[in-house]
């Protein structure tokens, strides 16, 4: 396990100039310490023995979606413009990575619980890069260690529901208080980003959580409160991004042009996915033809940019069936973790954390119709456990009905009253 934390480190560094760097190439493919620590690790997860109170392998179709949706993109750019997309296909082997590692490795309650705490920890850590861009530096937006603000929010915005999650239910008060200090410090950084994006999937999941609390009025005025507070003291530029939303008419902010050339470029991108339904125009491609598709895009920005829309540009890079599969993986991660939650017995902590997954991935989702996040590694994270999370649910209730049944609640004596005789 202890190559599994230290890949789970690694996974917010992959833009850092040390951490994420590429080391040598083995062919066309670059080698960073991600891959030399992946590799290894998935061979030891494959050789060592499991332990004994494991819990059945999850099922294989998480695992079999993310196969077709790395091949298909790949293959399909091959063969329909005859060039590899050699850092496209890097990324998504470092994914296949961290699945086939999670598969087999996280496969006891223990593991689980330790794996919810590595990231949330590694995270806090990653997200001082934010405070100490912003207030040591003085940068007037900080990049944190994904190299860019919208990526850095979004992974943050992941861990913060699982950060909630320790703080409510982790057995241990070491660890409870863990989680609450972790959580203020995480969704500030997000305020620190400066994303709008970031903050609409803080607001959907702040939303998702109230629905599901059975205590709205309590829940709803802390949401006030600790968004008032955090207003208050975070950047002046976050609330002038937020009013800079410009979707028609003359734009002449910063702001004001990127929110109108989002609804451009996600213009051109559909008619790339017209243009090329099956392949897409090619993974990369998007910007060396998107002034083709959408020429409005030359007076807004003279730099192309990419779709700053994830369904958009999967759909025009790899074609409407690598859309289709990645929205088949979104979908039955949040089935499984609803399937968690629905089951017979389940405790309230394995069900929260369920919730917890469900939380984060619909925020991202959300975030994901304003920013091309197919590639946040924190949300692969949450898909690879989720398989994992539902055998060991099971396994878990399983037990519980097994402890019920073994310790019967005693039953009451039976106290027959004499009745009263009248007339």
């Amino acid at each position: 396990m202890t190559l599994y934390f230290i890949f789970l480190f690694l996974v917010p560094f992959q833009e850092h100039p040390i951490l994420g760097a590429q080391l040598f190439h083995v062919g066309i493919f670059p080698i960073t310490p991600i891959k030399l620590v992946g590799i290894p690790l998935v061979a030891a997860a494959l050789l060592l023995p499991r332990p004994r109170d494991a819990v059945a392998r999850p099922g294989p179709e998480i695992l079999l979606l993310f196969a077709g949706f790395a091949l298909f993109q790949v293959l399909g750019t091959t063969l329909s413009s005859l060039s590899f997309p050699v850092l496209d296909a890097s990324t998504l082997f470092s994914f296949a990575i961290l699945m086939v590692a999670t598969n087999l490795l996280i496969c006891t309650q223990h593991r689980l619980e330790m794996t919810i705490r590595v990231i949330v920890l590694v995270e806090t850590f990653a997200s001082t890069w934010m405070y100490k861009q912003y207030y040591i530096y003085h940068w007037p937006r900080p990049l944190g260690p994904s190299a860019d603000p919208n990526y850095e929010a979004l992974s943050l915005v992941v861990t913060v529901a699982l950060a909630i999650w320790m703080a409510r239910y982790e057995t241990r008060n070491l660890w409870k208080r863990v989680g609450w200090i972790c959580t203020p410090i995480l969704a500030f950084a997000v305020f620190i980003s400066q994303s709008r994006g970031g903050l609409l999937a803080l607001t959907a999941m702040a939303a998702l959580a109230w629905v599901n609390s059975q205590r709205k009025m309590q829940l709803l005025a802390a949401f006030v409160a600790a968004t008032a507070f955090m207003f208050a003291i975070a950047p002046g530029q976050m609330l002038e991004r937020i009013q800079q939303i410009q979707i028609a008419g003359q734009a002449e902010t910063g702001a004001e042009v990127s929110t109108r050339a989002r609804v451009e470029l996600a213009k051109a991108g559909i008619g790339m996915m017209e243009a090329h339904p099956f392949f897409g125009v090619g993974l990369g491609e998007f910007k060396s033809v998107e002034f083709h598709y959408n020429p409005v895009l030359t007076d807004l920005e003279p730099e192309p940019k990419i779709a700053h829309d994830t369904y958009v540009q999967l759909g025009a890079e790899g074609g409407i069936p690598t859309l289709a599969l990645y929205l088949a993986i979104l979908l039955l991660t949040l089935a499984t973790c609803r399937r968690v939650q629905k089951a017979t017995g389940m405790p309230d902590d394995v069900a929260a954390l369920a919730l917890s997954f469900q939380i984060g991935l619909i925020g991202i989702m959300v975030a994901e119709f304003f920013l091309t996040a197919q590639y946040i590694k924190e949300v692969w994270v949450l898909i690879s456990l989720a398989p994992n999370l539902y055998a060991i649910s099971l396994h878990t209730a399983a037990l519980s009905k097994k402890a019920a049944s073994a310790h019967p609640e005693p039953v009451k004596p039976m106290v027959l009253r004499p009745r009263l005789r009248t007339g």
